[in-house]
């Protein structure tokens, strides 16, 4: 046990195989989800905090876990979305355990932790990522036939769907926790996605354009859609306007208020990986 509170006492969940489990393991956080596909308005959303830094990332997480032992109960499906700073993607003729390890050795030989590959856009792409040793047997062993994912699935998987019939480039920006997750899609094809850490409005305001820039989009056709809490923006949107044309809220999947009236409320990333993953 940890020295942390158990915070989803009051959760109970009856006949756990007809709900779904959604997790962001974060450097500082578990966010989590849980609902039920044939139950309105099940949705139940928490972020459980992490042991301080002084404790090894995989004891805190076993902590938080076992800590919580609704999380661990035989759910229909588990989805665990990992936050790992280090990630490449890679094309669809690249995707072997081999290429996988020859190129995350190459361009992180200091990381010492385990790699992992999850489908980025279907059939198109895939993304490799690390994650601290031991946290993936830990994940295996604990969830029952949990699919591991890469942070930037959730908001690829859902630009891709939104672009594949689009005949312009559009940008996709989430803002959380002093983090932007983006990708560039042109006419379905995945451009680039990335994650940047910010301090500022002024950063948020510069890696988006930068990229813009970079990739040749066109201020006056192609869109900017973000998703981020309503005072970021509110502060980052006038900025952006300046020099594009077409810049917009992401629209929040209409299906997933079904699953709750507040999922609006609830971390973008995990409603998006309810409805675009499983």
């Amino acid at each position: 046990m940890s020295s942390l509170s158990n915070s989803t006492t009051d959760i109970e969940i009856r006949q756990p195989e007809l709900w779904n489990l959604i997790l962001r393991l974060g450097e500082t956080a578990v966010k989590f989800i849980l609902y039920n596909e044939e139950e309105e308005n099940s949705l139940i959303s928490r972020e459980l905090p992490l042991e301080s830094p002084e404790v090894d990332y995989l004891k805190a997480l076993e902590n938080c876990i076992y800590d919580n032992p609704v999380l661990i109960q035989d759910y229909k499906r588990v989805v665990v979305s990992v936050c790992s700073r280090h990630f490449v993607v890679l094309p669809a003729d690249l995707t072997g355990e081999d290429d996988m390890n020859d190129i995350m050795s190459c361009m992180y030989a200091g990381d010492a932790g385990e790699y992992c590959l999850s489908d980025l856009v279907d059939g198109e792409n895939s993304v490799a990522f690390t994650m601290p040793r031991g946290v993936m047997s830990f994940l295996q062993r604990t969830f029952n036939m949990s699919l591991i994912v890469s942070h930037l699935v959730p908001l690829c998987r859902y630009a891709a769907g939104k672009s594949e019939k689009s005949g312009i480039s559009k940008m996709f920006v989430h803002l959380y926790d002093n983090c932007m997750d983006m990708c560039i899609f042109r006419k379905g094809e995945l451009l680039m996605t990335n994650t940047f850490q910010y301090r500022n409005v002024e950063e948020t305001a510069y890696y988006m354009l930068s990229a813009w820039q970079h990739f040749g989009l066109n201020a006056e056709d192609d869109e900017l859609q973000l998703s981020a809490d309503k005072s970021e923006r509110d502060a980052v949107t006038p900025i952006l306007r300046k020099y594009v044309s077409y810049v917009m809220p992401i629209m929040f999947p209409s299906s997933a208020m079904r699953i709750g009236r507040d999922a609006i409320k609830a971390p973008f990333d995990l409603i998006l990986l309810s409805q675009c993953v499983l």
